[in-house]
């Protein structure tokens, strides 16, 4: 698992979203409470592309090619805007969280997870922590089609 951190001026987390891929043994088992966001039909897959097959949504070209989807920008803004709302209401004790998921968790949850961490992150003006877990990132790029 890789994450990437955004402190707060607090120093303490509000928020944790994971990315995931669903077709892995156990992804579910990570979903635990808060939102769930389930990118297969919304989003392309960039492991379509030979080109971007073995990247991640870290890179900068599976990237692009995540936020060129139609309504990709659309799908973060709305999600970030239902994120903030949640954490507005959730108790400062406990943690706020969502789950982004796609196929193989790669690609387009770990893009899509970044956006929308630093999204939340910027419009707190960084007085709140978010943690953006990716427990797939690692993993074997898989074959079309094939479960886990």
């Amino acid at each position: 698992m890789q994450s990437t951190l955004l402190a707060g001026t607090g120093g303490f987390f509000t928020t944790v979203i994971s990315s995931i891929g669903v077709r892995h043994h156990g992804a579910h088992d990570l979903v635990t409470d808060g939102l769930y966001l389930d990118l297969r039909r919304t989003l392309r897959n960039p492991a379509d592309d030979p080109v971007l097959r073995y990247g991640t949504g870290l890179d900068a070209k599976v990237r692009a090619h995540v936020m060129a989807t139609p309504r990709a920008r659309e799908v973060i803004t709305l999600t970030a805007l239902r994120l903030r709302a949640l954490a507005d209401e959730t108790p400062a004790d406990r943690l706020t969280r969502l789950t982004v998921a796609c196929q193989g968790g790669r690609h387009r949850s770990v893009a899509v997870a970044e956006a929308i961490g630093r999204l939340v992150w910027e419009a707190w003006g960084g007085r709140y922590g978010v943690e953006i877990q990716h427990h797939h990132i690692d993993h074997s790029v898989l074959p079309p089609g094939t479960p886990a």
